[in-house]
């Protein structure tokens, strides 16, 4: 299995747009970086930070967030 930082490099590569660590009580969290250009797309689904208990949680959250994203952008 992959270190952190190779895990945490893989989710990056996977998920542009997201800043990616664990955290030192070992939980995972994910933000998004740059500008949030409609306040009003964020809400209960669509959030700008994330976490889980383990990587495939987290990589589970990000899925959810890419699929909201493309919902707003089609």
């Amino acid at each position: 299995m992959a270190g952190w930082d190779e895990r945490i490099a893989q989710l990056e590569a996977e998920f542009p747009g997201w800043h990616i660590w664990r955290s030192n009580a070992g939980r995972w969290w994910a933000t998004r970086t740059g500008t949030v250009l409609r306040r009003e797309d964020l809400g209960t689904a669509r959030v700008m930070t994330v976490d889980a208990d383990d990587a495939s949680a987290l990589h589970d959250q990000l899925t959810g967030q890419a699929s909201f994203d493309r919902d707003i952008t089609d």
